[in-house]
């Protein structure tokens, strides 16, 4: 089952990323996934499930390029993300932090889970106990 989410399919966002550098971002929502652009070359892809009209739950997220990690740009297209998510009503958003094998360039699973925690929780996430599951609750979703 999809439940439908309405955002613009596609619009531009001015950010900053770490090096304070200025970016021009375009974001694709489609019903199950969210891409990012940059002067026409992906940056981001996001896949996402509704679970209910307000939690929605991320299945995977990464960055197109490798050479973009620790720059800023997953952390810029998270908020951003979140922040559309809430302007729609989604007032809780999941998400693993970690898969049984670790995706190419990490050293294995437990590296991986360890750095995909610290991303979500600087991203405003909080990490279940037993360190598999981040959660964010929007608190200022409007409807």
């Amino acid at each position: 089952m999809s439940i439908a989410v309405y955002i613009r399919k596609e619009y531009f966002r001015a950010v900053t990323i770490k090096d304070k550098s200025a970016h021009i971002l375009e974001f694709h929502y489609m019903p199950r996934t969210i891409d990012v652009f940059e002067e026409g070359y992906p940056v981001f892809h996001l896949e996402y499930i509704l679970e209910s009209k307000v939690k929605a739950n991320i299945l995977e997220f990464y960055l197109t390029d490798f050479a973009l990690r620790g720059r800023g740009y997953g952390t810029v297209c998270m908020n951003e993300i979140a922040d559309q998510f809430g302007r729609k009503g989604i007032t809780l958003i999941t998400a693993p932090t970690g898969y049984d094998l670790a995706p190419l360039g990490y050293t294995g699973p437990d590296q991986y889970h360890e750095l995909m925690a610290g991303f979500y929780e600087k991203t405003g996430f909080s990490i279940s106990g037993d360190g598999d599951l981040a959660m964010k609750i929007l608190e200022d979703a409007q409807i």
